[in-house]
């Protein structure tokens, strides 16, 4: 089983949407904390069940809220680097995620 390891930009972008889904209704962003924790377990168990979105990583969509959560696998950690709504312009998520890769 793989340990999953939210990067401070991974966790700025989930409390950014927690938040929103929270503003727009008191509780809605409990659902969006369980959905991602239920995920996050899914991924220990099968870190490469994500689609591979480019060279470096993978990419699986919390369907829900329209949410892609992009990872890295790095041994026995997932690295999750990016939470990024995918309604807004692809070339805008790949310079966040290209911005967050470290080195």
């Amino acid at each position: 089983m793989n340990e999953i390891v939210a990067l401070s930009g991974a966790e700025e972008d989930i409390f950014s949407h927690y938040c929103d889904q929270e503003e727009r209704e008191p509780g809605r962003s409990d659902l969006l904390a369980a959905d991602i924790a239920h995920l996050y377990g899914l991924l220990a168990q099968n870190p490469f069940m994500g689609s591979r979105h480019d060279s470096h990583s993978r990419k699986v969509i919390l369907r829900r809220w329209s949410l892609g959560i992009y990872y890295t696998v790095e041994g026995n950690r997932n690295m999750i680097v990016a939470v990024q709504h995918l309604q807004q312009d692809p070339k805008k998520i790949r310079a966040i995620l290209k911005a967050r890769r470290p080195g």
